[in-house]
């Protein structure tokens, strides 16, 4: 039997549900289910049957959901995107917000009454627990549900998403603060349960986030394979094209599928080694000219020069096999001819799709001034991605299955 972890995020949330789609299709036995923060929202409609219901939430998501506020304010709101969530910007807004006296969640309040049945979770045999932090007490909370005084449940959910930006209120003569400040990711409650076999659905989202020791546990997890926005970005299209993400994301973990950007059936490394190996000399000759490689090529430099280089510019780093190396290549041109992402594919269909779109017009030639950067060793960032379209062209067309 498996536990699922559901980490914090905010809006990020609506990718625990396209992932939990795919945990559903494959028929886990789950026995229990925790989490932070919108993980805690997220987890109570799982525990009570209900995913259905979350499935519908996230589809028609906005902010006016999650605040009461006005066009101006919901602007400002949307002015906390970022690229990337710096934590020193993302603090300096938060406090514009809360010096103004922060956002009214009364619609928070209305939709946790009308998602959320405390009935039907404590009846549930599946296990619900979440984080959150009482402020007035100085203490954080790890709850399960038969911890938590009856009628009190949706109290404790919201005070687990209870952000700084909120206007201050109390529960119980309480307040509380989100749990993602104590801990964003709560795998502890699970094992302090029991349970040796998890499912740990990540947003990589700001918060506490304790390194899970998966050497002492049977852990899935399923992380996103791409940028999913930031815990504000509460629109509907996101929210969707999330949880397509995360229903992928889980079934290339579920499944063992191959692939960074893309969704492989996996072959095995001898499958591309033998391909590799067969790789003709002309093709060999274009490759080492787009690389500047001015050695006599031969099977022996493909392997020991060429293929490094192209690793180096694919930015591979770690234990990666041929297989990862084909696949991240091929990845440049399904990517470059805008293929649809959302599909498990099989290699030789790839290769298809690939000799049917039309050939790459890329200039392959090398200035002097790039190839004194290439012999002092310094990166030419500005025609690496012409480098690699050509170079996944060639040897990706080229190649004999």
């Amino acid at each position: 039997m498996h536990g699922v972890v559901l980490e914090g995020g905010g809006a990020k949330g609506a990718y625990h549900i396209g992932a939990y789609k795919a945990i559903l299709e494959n028929e886990f036995d789950i026995g229990a289910i925790v989490g932070t923060s919108v993980g805690a929202i997220n987890g109570a409609m799982i525990a009570q049957g209900d995913f259905d219901k979350a499935y519908e939430l996230w589809e028609n998501v906005n902010y006016t959901d999650i605040i009461k506020a006005n066009e101006e304010e919901i602007n400002r709101l949307k002015e906390l995107r970022l690229n990337k969530e710096d934590l020193s910007i993302l603090l300096k807004k938060l406090r514009e917000i809360i010096q103004d006296g922060g956002f009214d969640i009364t619609p928070l309040k209305n939709l946790l009454d009308q998602y959320i049945d405390e009935d039907k979770i404590r009846k549930s045999n599946m296990d619900y627990g979440l984080v959150t932090v009482n402020i007035s007490d100085l203490k954080p909370l790890k709850l399960f549900k038969e911890d938590i005084p009856t009628g009190e449940l949706k109290n404790y959910i919201l005070a687990s998403c209870y952000l700084p930006v909120f206007k201050k209120e109390r529960i119980n003569g309480k307040l509380f603060l989100d749990g993602g400040y104590y801990n964003n990711l709560p795998f502890d409650m699970l094992v302090e349960r029991g349970y040796s076999d998890m499912i740990i659905i990540r947003t990589n989202a700001l918060g506490i986030a304790r390194k899970v020791p998966d050497d002492k546990y049977n852990i899935l997890t399923i992380s996103p394979s791409e940028n999913i926005g930031n815990s504000f970005t509460y629109e509907k299209d996101i929210a969707v094209s999330n949880m397509k993400l995360g229903y992928f994301d889980a079934i290339k973990e579920i499944k063992g599928l191959k692939g960074n950007k893309y969704y492989f059936k996996p072959l095995g490394e001898e499958y591309y080694f033998d391909i590799l190996k067969n790789t003709r000399k002309p093709t060999i000759n274009s490759i080492a000219n787009a690389l500047n490689v001015t050695d006599e090529p031969n099977k022996r430099l493909f392997f020991e020069v060429i293929i490094p280089k192209i690793s180096k510019l694919l930015e591979l780093k770690g234990n990666y096999d041929y297989e990862d190396f084909v696949l991240n290549l091929l990845e440049v041109l399904l990517a470059y001819y805008r293929v649809e992402k959302y599909k498990i594919y099989d290699f030789e269909e790839c290769l298809e799709i690939i000799r049917k779109e039309p050939n790459l017009i890329i200039p392959t030639q090398t200035s002097r001034f790039e190839k004194i950067l290439e012999k002092a060793n310094i990166t030419n960032v500005f025609r690496k991605e012409d480098i690699l379209l050509n170079v996944a062209y060639d040897l990706i067309k080229g190649m004999e299955v």
